[in-house]
């Protein structure tokens, strides 16, 4: 709830020092093997336990470049643009072409 997503960094730690992104990998791990059972895995995905984070950041970053051409008229990003969060959207379009 505190930061609105299930994308945990790896080296993710919680105050108490649970170590929360190692977790999370795990279960990642674990559930790309098949071996996650069918309870864990429907209640991480009622969380919107994301299994697939790559494919989750490429949607956002898409999510991204619609905002960037609805606001400058296309996708020509600058190599050296940067979102007002601090996202590399000229990097990330640089490396997609």
């Amino acid at each position: 709830e505190e930061h609105g997503d299930c994308l945990v960094p790896k080296r993710f730690e919680m105050k108490n020092g649970m170590k929360l992104g190692v977790w999370v990998s795990t279960q990642r791990i674990v559930y790309s093997k098949g071996t996650l059972s069918e309870e864990r895995t429907q209640r991480l995905e009622e969380l919107g336990f994301v299994w697939d984070t790559l494919t989750a950041e490429w949607g956002e970053n898409v999510g991204l470049l619609m905002r960037y051409k609805e606001e400058y008229g296309d996708c020509l990003v600058h190599t050296k643009f940067e979102m007002e969060n601090g996202m590399k959207l000229g990097t990330w379009v640089s490396n997609q072409r």
